[in-house]
């Protein structure tokens, strides 16, 4: 198991160099007068339009509204001509990685962004967790999608240190009626002040404590910080209960063209410090997000359309922050297989990534009895090998089951002409 943890500090240390001790020294700091002063807001986003030379709807004190006819870009744009969208190298983008990303949309993308962006990046997130409590150097938990431990762990521990970030990086692939109680007691003994988490694993912990009716015994807690799959009310106000804390919700994708994130009212609130965001109508009162980045100077996206719906609110928070406010969020919705042998699986969209180049798009279809198929729309280029590697990337976080990749002409549509990441065969 050390293995598992000396990989992970690793990591951690190589982020924290890098990046993270950056934006909590430099970005952090400048975004704190935005939060309750509306003339600060928008002197900082109408400085950062600039800085990254893009234009912008609105100041950032609001947001404005976009017509179906105006003009916008695609996923497909992206993925069809990224070189048209990439800048040349220069003050602030010189050092330069990609993000690798298929989210629920199972269509694999892959974005350029600058070193400044990664380090922009963490200042926002360091806000929310100072939002939630949560202060340097004290521990936190982490259950969502990272290989973690083995697939089958002598010793049950389906988790491991990062000694570097002081977190407990815990398997969201082995979680089951069996094991949960483990990783319970283990959240308990480690006693991190935020748990971060996909609402689905957590959601699994949240039903299992309050099934045994008891709730959870850590002393320190302060919050759980949910990301990366739509948090439904009912399991907002379980993992209150089970926990007895305050569930902070984070959106956020790999274009970094929007973020959201909640407040101790929890209250959502679009941070438009970080991109600048317009809202476009949609069918029963929702708004689809369209971004712009503000913080990539190697690869901005302009009145992107995330695909990522919401429903407006516009009232003032009672917590005092000048960000404008949304109900919730509704996109990002996917289906949760529990296999025979009762673990739970949700969120697979990293098997996906890194293909875009020979992959249209693709979904994971649940057959029962724990058998997979992956029905993959392919380009020119698509190869055994390909179908190899996605075989094997998917058993890596789901091993012991059958998998099988099923070439496809298209992925049939519902009505929203939107398919379900993970479909669950009737």
């Amino acid at each position: 198991m050390w293995t598992y943890s000396l990989k992970c500090s690793l990591r951690s240390l190589v982020r924290e160099a890098v990046r993270n001790v950056w934006g909590r020294a430099l970005v952090y700091p400048g975004l704190v007068a935005n939060e309750r002063s509306r003339e600060a807001l928008a002197a900082y986003v109408a400085r950062r339009a600039r800085q990254v030379g893009v234009p912008l709807d609105g100041d950032g004190t609001a947001l404005p509204r976009l017509s179906a006819g105006s003009a916008m870009l695609t996923k497909a744009d992206v993925r069809q001509h990224p070189e048209r969208l990439v800048r040349p190298r220069g003050p602030g983008s010189w050092i330069r990685t990609t993000i690798k990303t298929s989210g629920t949309s199972g269509s694999p993308l892959t974005i350029v962004q600058s070193l400044a962006n990664l380090v922009r990046e963490e200042g926002f997130v360091h806000r929310q967790l100072q939002w939630i409590g949560w202060r340097k150097g004290q521990p936190r938990a982490w259950i969502r999608g990272d290989i973690v431990c083995p697939d089958h762990p002598a010793d049950g521990r389906y988790w491991c240190r990062d000694w570097v970030g002081n977190m407990l990086m815990m398997s969201s692939y082995h979680l089951s009626n069996d094991t949960i109680g483990r990783y319970i007691a283990e959240l308990e003994s480690f006693d991190p002040v935020v748990i971060h988490a996909y609402p689905s694993s957590i959601a699994a912990l949240a039903a299992w404590l309050n099934a045994a009716g008891r709730s959870y015994r850590g002393r320190a807690l302060q919050g759980v910080m949910t990301s990366s799959e739509t948090l439904a009310p009912d399991v907002r106000a379980a993992v209150e209960q089970a926990f007895g804390v305050k569930v902070f919700d984070w959106y956020g994708q790999a274009e970094r063209v929007a973020a959201i994130g909640t407040c101790e009212e929890g209250r959502y609130h679009v941070l438009t410090d970080y991109s600048g965001v317009a809202l476009l109508d949609t069918e029963g009162g929702a708004c689809e997000l369209v971004g712009t980045s503000l913080n990539n100077a190697a690869m901005p996206l302009v009145r992107y359309r995330t695909g990522d719906t919401v429903i407006p609110d516009g009232e003032p928070c009672p917590c005092g922050r000048v960000f404008p406010t949304i109900k919730a969020v509704i996109g990002r919705q996917e289906k949760i297989v529990t296999l025979p042998d009762g673990r739970i699986i949700a969120r697979l969209d990293r098997v996906f990534q890194g293909h875009d180049r020979h992959l249209v798009e693709g979904q994971v279809l649940y057959r029962g009895a724990g058998e997979f198929v992956l029905r993959v729309v392919t380009a020119d280029g698509f190869s055994d090998a390909d179908e190899r590697a996605l075989v094997d990337k998917f058993l890596l976080r789901v091993p012991g089951v059958k998998v099988r990749v099923e070439r496809v002409a298209a992925i049939p549509r519902g009505p929203n002409g939107k398919f379900e990441f993970i479909a669950i065969d009737s």
